[in-house]
């Protein structure tokens, strides 16, 4: 059977708007909005120390508030999308109880994959140089980490797996296109994750791969939540339990490692081919595939 039939139905509010022009328009459009809601999120916090908080981003008010951030980056998405295609957010999102089903399914299927995997020795060890954050300081943290981040990856994939493959699904009926060229872009913004060429590489793969494995749920289920609920579970674990003192987005973690400086791992392209580094994208992207095979069974499909 063809895997994709739930697919017709997800781009079909794309079609009376589908020219490539206002893709580019939208796009070129929200770049400036997504760079301007930060400091436009900046504006309205109290006092000058918040907002150095926020633009740090090590402690847990920084570090929320920036995830935070990203519902002004979507409301000014929401209303370019109202502007150039006269359609709103749940024709990017699906049916609601669809959507709402498959975010829970697959955010706890994956969520419990990766907390075998992060309690299983020998992928994760907490070594005696570890700082153990308060117990129920980071237990009331965790909700409202949830809520934070279930906004940034929301808009994530409103703009990749929503918009930019629906719309490109108008313009090719090849899966390489409407599934490859939003993962592509999702990728490329991850590069400057990294600290150096090589460790930028790696997150732009991990990402890119990442995005077509979203892009795949989104084409099975017809909604966004299966998507959504693999992206939330992976950015949960990778906030929440193991980060390094001063580290951006350090501010919730429960296992904080003593500070590095990130110049140490800025490695130059010459790494790329590196035996340590070639293992290290392996492990990355089989951790991808689990993941993305933990929400198949969640969505059964």
């Amino acid at each position: 059977m063809y895997p994709y039939a739930a697919h017709s139905d997800f781009v079909r509010p794309a079609w009376p708007a589908r020219q490539l022009w206002r893709v580019i328009v939208m796009m070129i459009a929200f770049e400036v909005v997504f760079y301007a809601s930060f400091e436009i999120f900046a504006a309205f916090l109290p006092g000058e120390a918040a907002v150095n908080a926020f633009y740090e981003g090590t402690s847990a008010f920084g570090t929320l508030a920036h995830f935070f951030a990203f519902g002004v980056s979507a409301t000014g998405f929401l209303l370019l999308l109202h502007m150039l295609h006269a359609r709103g957010f749940w024709t990017l999102i699906g049916p609601y109880a669809a959507t709402r089903r498959d975010l829970i399914r697959v955010a706890g299927a994956v969520g419990l994959l990766l907390l075998v995997l992060e309690l299983a020795p020998p992928w994760i060890e907490i070594s005696e140089l570890a700082e153990v954050r308060d117990l129920g300081v980071w237990l009331a943290l965790v909700p409202v980490t949830l809520v934070a981040l279930l906004i940034q990856v929301g808009t994530e994939e409103m703009v990749f797996r929503g918009y930019l493959q629906q719309q490109f699904a108008c313009l090719s009926n090849s899966r390489w296109v409407w599934m490859g060229v939003p993962s592509l872009m999702f990728g490329a913004i991850h590069y400057w994750n990294g600290n150096g060429a090589a460790e930028g590489i790696a997150w732009a793969i991990w990402a890119t791969m990442l995005g077509l494995a979203c892009a795949d749920l989104t084409a099975r289920s017809g909604n966004l939540g299966a998507a959504i609920g693999l992206h939330l579970a992976n950015n949960a674990f990778a906030l929440l339990v193991v980060s390094v003192q001063g580290w951006p987005s350090s501010g919730v973690a429960l296992f904080l490692y003593p500070y590095e400086d990130p110049a140490l791992y800025a490695y130059g392209t010459e790494a790329l081919l590196a035996p340590w580094y070639i293992f290290q994208l392996l492990v990355m992207l089989t951790t991808v595939y689990v993941m993305w095979l933990a929400a198949r069974i969640g969505i059964k499909r």
